[in-house]
């Protein structure tokens, strides 16, 4: 009797993992929890009309090499950010002109998990890993309560694949928090951009901005990305 070797592709058996990922500091580091927890690595990327999304692109395809991802998909939503009343997407908006609440951009994250389950729907992935931080929440689409709410929904209204969890592993932790987990995963931080005010260096006003700097400062580490408004106190 002819015995033949038994060959199998592990990929088939790799849990899957989809992560939203926007270039920013918080899906980079979930991308890197995902990673660790051993799954391969699916990053979704979108572009909804952001101000800063050269930025965005250009980092999460570096990114998406330093994870060695098994796919990377740019989704085109800019259809969302033409609604307007966001400061992150209406050029006529300036952040040092309007409070912080300009940050939310109506219902993207709800936007952007459901292209997610779509996906993990056709490629059978297990979870979809999403960035969002701890409160407070100027996005509700962020809190614990609405990833409760998103995962039943998620559970009633897919077909292909029934079984997809959303999870946010930042949910508690703040940006502090994010970046000593980052710091500890080996993270790139130069490969991560949170100004969602400009595209060529961080402006530095900015919510997202302000809280990058302080968490850096608060962590003793230097941030690895220019910004703007430093250069400019130094002249």
């Amino acid at each position: 009797m002819v015995v033949f070797p038994f060959y199998f592709d592990m990929e088939v058996f790799m849990k899957k993992a989809i992560i939203a990922l926007s270039g920013g500091i918080d899906s980079a580091v979930a991308a890197g929890i995902a990673k660790k927890e051993g799954y391969e690595l699916y990053f979704l990327t979108v572009n909804y009309g952001q101000k800063n999304i050269e930025k965005e692109l250009e980092n999460s395809k570096k990114l998406a090499e330093y994870y060695g991802v098994k796919e990377h998909k740019i989704i085109d939503m800019k259809w969302l950010g033409e609604l307007g009343n966001s400061g992150i997407t209406d050029i006529n908006i300036h952040f040092e002109d309007v409070p912080d609440d300009f940050i939310y951009v109506p219902y993207r994250n709800t936007c952007i998990i459901t292209a997610c389950v779509a996906w993990a729907e056709v490629n059978g992935a297990d979870v979809i890993y999403t960035g969002s931080e701890a409160g407070p929440w100027i996005c509700p689409d962020n809190s614990p309560e609405y990833y409760e709410a998103i995962n039943n929904l998620v559970g009633i209204s897919t077909k292909l694949n029934n079984k997809i969890k959303v999870v946010a592993p930042l949910n508690y932790s703040d940006k502090e928090g994010n970046i000593r987990k980052g710091v500890e995963l080996g993270l790139p931080f130069e490969y991560t951009w949170t100004c969602v005010a400009r595209d060529d260096v961080a402006c530095g006003i900015c919510q997202p901005c302000r809280d990058r700097l302080q968490a850096f400062e608060k962590v003793g580490i230097k941030d690895p990305i220019p910004y703007a408004k430093l250069e400019d106190n130094k002249e």
